[in-house]
């Protein structure tokens, strides 16, 4: 039976799957477009690509928290896996405590950044505001930090048993 929080926590998983495929799908379709005004309307040529940019942005951030979440990071166990399975235990926690404790460092950072561009008023090129774009590091590294929770239980429910 799907209790509550796994449903909860199901919805989000489809949400950040698709923001990421929407993002995938925007990039393509922006650059295209882009190819097509370079020929036909050079004076636009350009607007649609920072679209892509900005789509790229927070497709990146949020594949990073997609990768966390599938124990897709990149990792070296060639010596870990020499280490007692105690040892092991330990060092899967802390793998989790430090990527939170970098995730954290990343968005404190980010809403520093992110408060100085609302202040100056930056845009972009098609006059869309940076500060929307800049939000990315604080979202995907925010779903990195859930991720990271989410995979510390795991590993706590698995020892459980």
């Amino acid at each position: 039976m799907e209790t509550a929080k796994n449903k909860w926590l199901g919805i989000f998983d489809e949400a950040e799957e698709n923001v990421i495929a929407a993002g995938i799908i925007l990039m393509v379709l922006m650059e295209t477009v882009n190819t097509i005004f370079k020929f036909a309307y050079p004076s636009a040529a350009g607007l649609p690509e920072e679209l892509a940019n900005f789509a790229y942005t927070w497709v990146a951030f949020l594949c990073a928290s997609f990768c966390t979440k599938r124990s897709a990071n990149i990792i070296v166990d060639a010596l870990t896996n020499l280490y007692p399975k105690a040892l092991r235990n330990v060092l899967e926690y802390v793998q989790y405590v430090l990527d939170i404790a970098m995730s954290l460092m990343i968005i404190y950072g980010g809403f520093q950044f992110v408060g100085k561009t609302i202040a100056e008023g930056g845009t972009g090129k098609t006059g869309f505001p940076l500060w929307i774009v800049y939000l990315a590091p604080i979202v995907g590294f925010g779903v990195n930090i859930i991720r990271d929770i989410q995979k510390i239980m795991e590993v706590k429910a698995s020892r459980a048993k």
